[in-house]
């Protein structure tokens, strides 16, 4: 067994932690930084904030849109190496975060990244970044993709529109579900889930200062060792039909985790009781466990007010061949299971 300790220099969290953005630039030794966004972000008052924070030369980036298209990563990578940038600063959800890192993985791993996420994808403390190319979703992977620092203020989640919010902390849970059940070895990894776990469904439906940082932290706590944990089915499917039919990232959540519950029940995956005894139905059942735990995530998502269904997308049978061609597994299986989520 092995805990490998993510690259992360630093995690400053709490109210006003933008505030330390100064200090971080003179760390890494920047001298004129990328400030990469998107549009929505760009217009926000905490957006400014971060701007004044900033106290060295700075150019902005904010083309970047879902899913981190490669013709996006090439015009930002040609930005910031026509302005002689030497760092990059992330602010906004996880296409934007994985554009700084990708960029990086295809320009210059040395480039010192800060992230201040505004949603809770957790792609900050994730060692992979994803981009697609003609709505194929690929991904790159390497220990140093890890941001050198994290700042996780509650202000910069305030202005998150409420939709965005849940659904992705819809995804964060299913980092904490799928670690928690598919890991077998490393204890830390399936305590700090299940921590993640509790505070995400506690805490996900307010709108508090107070409640959107709890769930900052519940994101960060779900994605604590992603560098030894494996994600399983429910994200796998997610991505393929994310990047296909432009499904937000946090809905595929929706769509795919309630039915993968089901599945893992009648594969018997044993971390199944250990999720459902730690939410308060203890049973050494898997089955009986994956039946409870999908329930509970299929409420969890109708009373945020999120979609569930392929259909909602306008994904019918028809459009299943693609994804099957997409999946390893016995095809029958994978079938049923897809048709499940129309």
């Amino acid at each position: 067994m092995k805990f490998t300790f993510p690259s992360i220099s630093e995690v400053h969290y709490g109210e006003n932690s933008t505030h330390n953005l100064g200090d971080i630039l003179r760390k890494v030794n920047a001298k004129r930084v990328l400030v990469i966004s998107n549009h929505s972000v760009h217009g926000l008052r905490f957006y400014g904030a971060v701007l004044s924070e900033i106290d060295i030369p700075y150019e902005e980036f904010y083309e970047i849109t879902q899913h981190t298209p490669m013709e996006e990563l090439e015009h930002a990578t040609e930005m910031y190496r026509n302005k002689k940038c030497d760092s990059i600063i992330t602010v906004g959800g996880g296409s934007v975060i994985d554009a700084g890192k990708a960029m990086r993985y295809f320009y210059d791993m040395n480039i010192p990244q800060i992230a201040i996420p505004t949603t809770l994808s957790a792609a900050e403390f994730s060692p992979s970044a994803g981009y697609t190319i003609a709505s194929e979703k690929n991904n790159v992977r390497d220990p140093r993709l890890v941001p050198a620092a994290v700042i996780l203020d509650p202000l910069a989640v305030m202005e998150t529109p409420q939709r965005l919010w849940r659904s992705t902390g819809m995804r964060a849970i299913d980092h904490a579900v799928e670690t928690a059940i598919l890991n077998h070895r490393n204890q830390l990894a399936v305590d700090f889930s299940l921590k993640a776990l509790s505070m995400l469904l506690l805490n996900l439906d307010g709108d508090t200062k107070e409640t959107r940082h709890q769930c900052q932290i519940g994101a960060w706590y779900s994605y604590f060792d992603i560098s030894d944990s494996a994600l399983g089915l429910s994200h796998h499917i997610g991505r393929i039909i994310g990047a296909r039919y432009e499904i937000p990232h946090g809905i595929t959540t929706c769509i795919t985790l309630p039915e993968v519950l089901l599945y893992y029940g009648r594969k018997k995956y044993p971390g199944l009781s250990r999720v459902s005894s730690h939410l308060g139905f203890v049973t050494e059942d898997p089955e009986e466990a994956s039946v409870y735990l999908s329930n509970l995530i299929r409420y969890k998502i109708h009373s945020l007010g999120l979609s569930s269904r392929l259909s909602d997308y306008g994904i019918s049978e028809s459009d299943l061949e693609y994804i099957l061609s997409k999946l390893d597994g016995e095809r029958s299986e994978m079938r049923k299971l897809l048709l499940s989520m129309v």
